[in-house]
């Protein structure tokens, strides 16, 4: 009981002591964001456009941290995965909820069990939890932004018909369409407003959102501005594009639900057979748990385990 309250009581030291040293910074930063959210309400149309200055450069609210951490790629890249999620969290902080659900996974294991491996790897697991839900929201909202991307192709396509300029149609996007989308074709429509080029504000579009259609868009905007065309049916060929590839993977999907359904009970089989035989014979499998060599399988057997899950997924996953 002791060693969890030492632990308690650091923990709340160390996340007291950041905040102290970051509560500064952060009252800042959101004086700022506000101010400069005023300043575009009054001069622009655009509706519910989320201000993102400050987020691009700040890896930790601590001045000399974050000058350090800019230095990283790693860091880099973790920072830009967070803005692909939308989350309104620094990369220490991420790194933080990582640690401590590292040491709190490495504590409940250790009260079952004196297996430093098993605690290790345990640990290990526990702190990947923040980083699974960062990739788990960056994965939806790109899938959420790839389900609408047609749709924004086909008004920008009527727009352009209709004889409004490319810049009306990227604030028409922003303004009619739902999030992400209409975000992110916001701050595209704000970058060219403010003095960037359409190229520039079209790579980075293409840049923050990391899919193969938005590539294909971007570069088809981008050739027809050099060599000249009718963007609008360009546009309206590349959106018909994306839909036909949402055909196919659906009639895979139909077509591979059966492999599917068995490449799950395959990976689900040992695991459920080891639970069976725990219930109808709980000492036939002590010797696994309390012998040496016990352990020296079961972690073989995990790692085979894993390796199959990896190869049947590996042969699962078909890109179009």
């Amino acid at each position: 009981m002791i060693p969890i309250v030492v632990f308690v009581i650091c923990v709340a030291v160390t996340f007291l002591s950041y905040w102290l040293m970051t509560r500064k910074a952060t009252a800042e930063r959101n004086r700022l964001e506000e101010r400069l959210t005023g300043m575009l309400v009054q001069t622009s149309d655009t509706q519910d456009l989320e201000l993102q200055v400050l987020r691009k450069e700040l890896l930790s609210e601590i001045p000399h941290l974050n000058q350090w951490m800019l230095q990283l790629r790693a860091a880099t890249q973790l920072r830009r995965m967070i803005e692909q999620a939308d989350m309104k969290i620094t990369v220490v902080r991420l790194f933080m909820y990582s640690l401590l659900f590292g040491m709190l996974g490495g504590i409940g294991v250790s009260w079952f069990t004196q297996s430093f491996v098993l605690l290790i790897l345990v640990g290990l697991a526990a702190a990947a939890l923040p980083l699974v839900q960062v990739w788990r929201k960056r994965k939806k909202r790109l899938n959420t932004f790839l389900a609408l991307l047609p749709d924004t192709l086909e008004l920008m396509s009527r727009g352009l018909s209709a004889g409004h300029a490319f810049t009306e149609a990227l604030h028409m996007v922003s303004s009619e369409m739902p999030e992400p989308i209409a975000g992110e074709f916001g701050k595209a429509y704000e970058e060219q407003n403010l003095g960037l080029s359409y190229k520039l504000a079209l790579k980075n579009l293409a840049s923050r959102i990391p899919l193969l259609d938005m590539r294909l868009c971007v570069t088809a905007i981008l050739i027809q501005r050099e060599t000249g065309g009718n963007l609008a049916e360009i546009l309206e060929k590349v959106g018909h594009t994306i839909r036909e590839r949402f055909r196919i993977m659906e009639d895979l999907k139909t077509l591979t639900t059966s492999s599917r359904m068995s490449a799950w009970m395959l990976c689900a089989l040992p695991l459920g057979l080891a639970v069976m035989v725990h219930f109808m014979n709980p000492e036939y499998l002590n010797p696994l748990w309390s012998d040496p060599r016990g352990h020296k399988l079961v972690y073989a057997a995990a790692g085979m385990q894993l390796t199959g899950m990896l190869i049947i997924r590996k042969i699962m996953r078909i890109r179009i």
